[in-house]
């Protein structure tokens, strides 16, 4: 079969790769999609804990394809050396979802590791209820698109996004934002308790200043849920601030909730998404030209989904 094959440390390259076989508690399926996360990359740079101990291996975490009695699934954590982005791959049957008819296969592999992250945080992580503050950090890329809209849909009183890009923090206010903050403003704090009436949740895809600036706008009893470092890996923060606010910080990752909550999750997700109260951003591209995709993987503000 053709497929995306890390040979070494880096980039995978487009070529041929054996076809898995079928295994006791597993499932061989026809890929139909397949996303370019940015923990593909680095796990394909040989830094993360998923990274390869063995080379060569078929690249990618997650996709959406048909099973061999056909079910339409969504799959993520495909068996080593099977990843992904292949023509087949080799997927656990506990790690299979079934999709709704009204989501097609490139819509349903954006929907996972981007759907989970940007709408598990708000309800499982920091437990959203009607008519409360929500304030995204990094809200103008693909997990903080969906994030503003499911803020949205569970009936935040207001949403705020932070970013640096001011045409991708316009596009926002199309999504459901109701206000947008430049991350560069002098007093980071002040614009965000003006533009939110002052803090109740803080999605924060950034950490770094950023993050520090908008708990100190936070309400008391603010909760910020930590699940990116796009600012920086470390900050400081007051022992005094936290008491004082009653502050919480929840580390996010689907998996800390177990596979039945994100089984729920995920299906959640993908029926907003089939009812259209979720909209994605996401360009197909051929399995051929994984090489380019994944040059561009880093600068879009979109994401790139392969398609054998």
């Amino acid at each position: 079969m053709k497929a995306a094959v890390l040979t070494g440390f880096g980039s995978p390259v487009y070529e041929d790769f054996g076809e898995p076989v079928p295994q006791p508690g597993s499932e061989s399926v026809q890929v139909r999609a397949a996303t370019v996360n940015a923990v593909d990359l680095a796990i394909a740079s040989g830094t993360h804990y998923l990274s390869p101990r063995e080379l060569p291996v078929v690249t990618g975490i997650e996709g959406a394809g048909i099973t061999s009695d056909g079910r339409r699934v969504y799959f993520s954590l495909p068996t080593s050396p099977f990843g992904s982005m292949a023509e087949r791959a080799l997927v656990p049957a506990a790690h299979l979802i079934d999709l709704p008819d009204s989501v097609s296969f490139a819509a349903a592999a954006t929907l996972g590791n981007a759907g989970l992250a940007g709408t598990m945080p708000l309800i499982e992580g920091a437990h959203i209820a009607p008519g409360e503050s929500v304030v995204i950090l990094g809200g103008s890329g693909v997990v903080g698109r969906i994030a503003v809209q499911a803020a949205r849909v569970l009936g935040a009183g207001s949403i705020t996004v932070v970013g640096r890009d001011s045409q991708a923090l316009e596009s926002t206010l199309e999504l459901g934002a109701t206000a947008i903050v430049q991350a560069d403003v002098p007093d980071l704090t002040e614009a965000l308790r003006e533009a939110s009436g002052g803090v109740d949740i803080i999605l924060d895809y950034t950490w770094g200043g950023v993050a520090l600036a908008a708990l100190r706008a936070g309400n008391r009893g603010v909760r910020s849920v930590q699940i990116g470092e796009r600012a920086g890996a470390d900050i400081t923060i007051p022992a005094q601030l936290m008491r004082a606010l009653g502050a919480t910080i929840t580390g996010f990752m689907p998996i800390h909730y177990g596979q039945e909550t994100m089984r729920d999750a995920y299906r959640r997700v993908s029926e907003w998404a089939g009812e259209g109260r979720i909209i994605l951003d996401f360009e197909e591209v051929p399995l051929a030209d994984v090489e380019s995709a994944w040059t561009r993987a880093s600068s879009v503000r979109h994401k790139l989904v392969l398609v054998p």
